[in-house]
């Protein structure tokens, strides 16, 4: 039985189209921040964005660093998506805004 659920549960998985993935980081100025991944074919970098306004709430974000790799594919001529399939990884660092450092003046 323990094992079937299992099974279900990873074909469960393995049938979603796409996922965004967050992970936790100490940024270089000591405060917290959020590593988000957009890397299926068929999520964009405004995938990164909304799930950065889930986290943040309220109190919105900044964005870090946003960056993404390359798959040496040209994107089609007339397009005017710079996110489409010319990246297969898209990553943006965030800070939620009540998580900003105190000012220093």
């Amino acid at each position: 039985m323990r094992s079937t659920l299992l099974l279900l549960g990873l074909v469960a998985t393995a049938s979603l189209p796409g996922c965004v993935t967050v992970d936790d980081v100490h940024l270089g100025d000591g405060t917290f921040g959020h590593k988000i991944s957009c890397n299926w074919r068929d999520l964009s970098i405004d995938s990164c964005f909304e799930k950065a306004a889930e986290v943040c709430g309220a109190a919105g974000f900044e964005t870090v660093t946003k960056e993404g790799l390359s798959t040496g594919r040209a994107i089609n001529k007339g397009s005017t998506d710079p996110n489409s399939g010319a990246f297969s990884t898209r990553n943006i660092l965030i800070r939620c805004n009540d998580q900003r450092p105190p000012s220093r003046y």
